[in-house]
């Protein structure tokens, strides 16, 4: 993720009350320890040889790291070219360093204006809208939203910064894309202490989103809807999550964060999936199922926790039996 701006790892560390060694690199971007960049910040929990083989050649970066590797691992490599921060809480340090990135991003925005227009709508500056699109009373559209062509935003639903929407997307009534996800870390003291989520929605062509959804902002790459999804009232899409192109959620579905969810799937009323599944391709869940494992391509699952059609018929039969 680009920022736009460039921070010394001086700063940002003083800033954040933490202490690094290794050079004063200079961050310009935001990565994923799976995909990392120069001259960018990220973390790493735990780390591996494997891992430490894999970021050992990365330059000019903020590298928030477990204290143990510093005491277990030859880092001199790193050290070298490289700003490290050595932890026992490599997420919470990182969200602390992630805090004072997002409000300097906020002050950016701090002399833009919002427009209200006769309807009642409030549009920020920078916004690109496409030809055709309706916006009705009561809308919210933050500074920098992209909205494709034809589509239409009902009112009362609210676009955050940092959301792209594609053409033909219907947003329905009150609904809230774009707000921050729920990262939550324990500080020291054992308070919460809130992830920061900057990095958006992708919402692409054909997708029509219910009524009272809300759709959470990934925490550095986006969060995705691909195409002709569709999603029902009062559905919950949480930081990090991708949803396949063509699939269906119903009523009241709740995806936790980083859940990936496949091409064509129909996610049935109340169903709650826990953070970090994989769900593959073609895949029907089941009234009500709370989905606690990844499910592979072309099942039928149910019940809670959700396990394969057959299985729940099976189980419902040894039962009956038994009380019969």
């Amino acid at each position: 993720m680009e920022l736009g701006m460039i921070f010394s790892t001086n700063e940002l560390t003083k800033r954040a009350g933490l202490e690094h060694t290794g050079i004063n690199a200079r961050i310009s971007k935001i990565s994923l320890l799976s995909k990392p960049e120069n001259e960018s910040m990220f973390f790493a929990k735990h780390l591996s040889l494997e891992t430490l083989n894999t970021i050992k050649n990365m330059a000019s970066c903020l590298i928030v790291l477990p204290e143990e590797s510093n005491e277990n691992m030859d880092l001199n490599v790193l050290k070298k070219n490289n700003s490290l921060v050595f932890t026992e809480k490599p997420r919470l340090d990182f969200s602390k360093l992630l805090t004072v990135i997002e409000s300097e991003i906020e002050k950016g925005y701090s002399n833009k204006i919002y427009t209200i227009n006769n309807n009642g709508s409030i549009i920020g500056e920078g916004v690109s809208i496409g030809s055709g699109v309706v916006i009705e009373p009561l809308v919210f559209i933050d500074h920098g939203v992209v909205i494709g062509k034809e589509t239409i935003i009902r009112t009362g639903a609210k676009i955050r910064k940092r959301v792209q929407i594609g053409e033909k997307v219907i947003i329905r009534e009150n609904s809230v894309i774009g707000g921050p996800g729920f990262g939550i870390e324990k500080g020291e003291a054992g308070n919460n202490y809130r992830v920061p989520q900057i990095g958006g929605v992708i919402i692409k062509n054909d997708v029509e989103i219910g009524a009272l959804n809300t759709v959470a902002s990934g925490t550095i790459e986006p969060t995705i809807i691909e195409s002709f999804v569709k999603t029902d009232d009062h559905v919950h899409i949480a930081h990090n999550c991708h949803v396949g192109i063509s699939s269906s959620l119903t009523a009241c579905v709740e995806v936790s964060g980083s859940v990936n969810i496949g091409n064509n799937c129909m996610i049935g009323p109340n169903t709650s999936i826990m953070n970090g599944i994989v769900i593959g391709n073609r895949v029907t869940i089941g009234l009500g199922a709370v989905v606690t494992k990844s499910v592979p391509d072309e099942f039928v699952i149910a019940g809670n926790p959700a396990e394969s059609i057959e299985i729940v018929r099976a189980q419902r039969k040894a039962i009956k039996k038994l009380i019969e």
